[in-house]
């Protein structure tokens, strides 16, 4: 992403200057253009070292699906009263604590009180509200139910934080109970072996290979630890910056493809989401081909978006979308089958949503296969290290027992 001081001049002639974050200037050319902004000037601005750091680890640059969600769901209570919709960012603005949202939300509503619509004041922060959330405000504008569009978008939202916190319940445990014993087993090699060196050498008894490899592996640590640690914190670090890089979140979405149960949560997280993105935009009036734009982007996984790229050149050439799904290499039978009556039948959001509750489904399935099986794995795991741990060191104590009798 590129950072870009942009001044320009808006839809009534007025000149402006805003810092604006995108991963082209071409694209961000063609996002003014479609907002009907004149640019006057460009320049790059280059990050200083407290800001790198930050946009790297991701740390307090956009709002979270929760408060998109609260944000949205309060801002249609107050809509529906019948207050306006300036009035209504007033009252929620009103003693908000400064977090990314509500500094957006304050020029939103500075945009908004000099003329701008909600949906051009939104989309002048793209880091804060998503294509999905500005073009569904769009269409609401248009069809004038803004108030529908908003339950709708809190709908999606509420869904959405739903199977995530399926995913993350999923992963939790597993992951805490295999630092546990990695920290438990480290804690062995570095700290408890070595009090056992000085006792097989007072034995004089011949070490068998496992006792050998684990004491040479417990003095390496003890004289470089520091230095290994430092590595691995190193590495770690290269790791996420890398994952966070277009090659490198490439890389890691193809490595998630190739390995058996994460494939599966990986492929129905991202069959949910296109279904259920798409579904929340189609029921808000957003022609089809906008809307796979939006919902294209918003696919995680990279390389599964890249299978579906070819959709919209498909509907362009006068297919329909679901005889193009029947194209697209992995595209589920089920789903080409639901969103093919669903098209027949004039109510494609519907059917997209039911696809996406299908998916839903199927990923709380594996998550709870997961949770099953993973606790004994692990623990049949842990026992194994251990006990090799403890059969390496009483070994030669047991054999020299056995010479004195």
């Amino acid at each position: 992403m590129e950072r870009i001081k942009v001044r320009y001049s808006d839809e009534k002639g007025r000149a402006r200057e805003e810092v604006f974050e995108t991963r082209s200037i071409k694209e961000m050319r063609k996002a003014f253009q479609d907002q009907g902004y004149y640019i006057i000037s460009e320049e790059k601005e280059q990050l200083g070292l407290a800001e790198r750091f930050q946009k790297i680890l991701n740390i307090g640059s956009k709002a979270s699906i929760k408060e998109l969600n609260e944000f949205t769901k309060l801002l249609r209570t107050l809509i529906k009263s019948g207050m306006p919709i300036n009035d209504a960012l007033e009252v929620l603005l009103d003693g908000a604590v400064e977090t990314p949202l509500n500094l957006a939300l304050r020029q939103v509503k500075e945009d908004i009180g000099e003329g701008v619509s909600l949906s051009s004041a939104l989309a002048r922060h793209p880091d804060v509200f998503p294509d999905i959330y500005v073009k569904t405000i769009v269409a609401g504008e248009k069809a004038g139910a803004l108030e529908n569009i908003l339950k709708r978008l809190t709908e999606y939202f509420v869904s959405s934080m739903a199977i995530r916190r399926k995913i993350i319940a999923a992963l939790i445990y597993p992951s805490i109970l295999l630092l546990v014993s990695s920290l438990a087993v480290s804690y062995m090699v570095v700290a408890v072996v070595p009090e056992f060196a000085g006792l097989f050498k007072s034995l004089d008894v011949p070490l068998p290979l496992m006792t050998s490899v684990l004491l040479s592996t417990s003095e390496f640590l003890g004289e470089w630890f520091y230095l290994i640690v430092f590595a691995l914190i190193l590495a770690g670090f290269g790791i996420y910056s890398y994952s966070k890089s277009p090659e490198g979140k490439r890389a890691i979405d193809n490595l998630k493809l190739s390995i058996p149960v994460v494939r599966d949560l990986e492929t129905n997280y991202a069959y949910s989401q296109f279904s259920r993105t798409l579904g929340t935009m189609v029921e808000g009036g957003i022609p089809l081909l906008d809307s796979l734009e939006v919902v294209l982007g918003s696919i995680e996984n990279k390389v599964l978006a890249a299978r579906f790229a070819i959709l919209p050149e498909l509907l362009e050439k006068g297919l329909g979308f679901g005889k193009s799904l029947k194209k697209i290499q992995g595209a589920p039978r089920v789903m080409v089958k639901v969103i093919h009556v669903g098209e027949e039948s004039g109510n494609l959001s519907e059917m997209l949503d039911n696809l996406a509750d299908h998916y839903d489904e199927e990923i709380t399935e594996t998550t709870d296969a997961i949770t099953a099986l993973i606790e004994p794995v692990l623990f049949l795991g842990m026992a194994l290290v251990v006990g090799t741990l403890v059969v390496a060191l009483l070994y030669p104590v047991l054999t020299a027992a056995s010479n004195i009798n």
